[in-house]
């Protein structure tokens, strides 16, 4: 059976830009946190401290660090950086295999964004304007958005793949 071409899945065309741009703005962004300072070429710098200084995140501009999303930046170096190459691959390949990563990554991301939208926008603690809070919200929602539209097509894609497969009550453990 030949695999439908990346530009006739316009959805799945969404997702695969998504994963791949996302490989070179975690290296280079997000990832600061862990790399020596030393290390991290000038503009590179300047680009995240002009994000932190002209939008005012206080996640990235936190120190000592938030812990909580400090174990996001975890889980996205040891869990989604690795996925971003394996979605890629297996968008690239209109390879069904990749759906049912595709609903954790989705599940996953959104309820992390969903956690840090809510702290932009009613923690009090955060010295931001209402306009600041919103516009920093919406640099963050399309990375709620579109994870959860992930989940969903996902979901919906290998639903009835499973709902027809023979299914074996589980062995009662003794």
């Amino acid at each position: 059976m030949a695999n439908t071409s990346l530009l006739k899945r316009p959805l799945d065309l969404v997702y695969f830009i998504y994963f791949f741009t996302h490989i070179p703005v975690t290296l280079l962004i997000d990832f600061q946190t862990f790399y020596p300072t030393e290390l991290v070429p000038g503009f590179l710098k300047d680009t995240r401290n002009i994000f932190i200084q002209d939008y005012k995140d206080p996640f990235l501009a936190s120190e000592p660090p938030h812990y909580w999303f400090l174990s996001f930046l975890y889980s996205e170096l040891f869990f989604q950086f690795v996925f971003f190459f394996i979605a890629c691959h297996g968008l690239w390949k209109d390879s069904l295999h990749c759906r049912l990563g595709l609903c954790i990554y989705g599940s996953h991301v959104a309820t992390t964004v969903f956690a840090s939208l809510f702290e932009v926008l009613f923690n009090p603690a955060h010295v931001l304007t209402t306009n600041e809070r919103y516009t920093l919200a919406c640099f963050y929602l399309p990375y709620f958005i579109l994870p959860v539209i992930m989940l969903i097509d996902s979901y919906l894609r290998i639903s009835p793949i499973l709902s027809s497969t023979k299914q074996t009550p589980l062995k009662k453990i003794e």
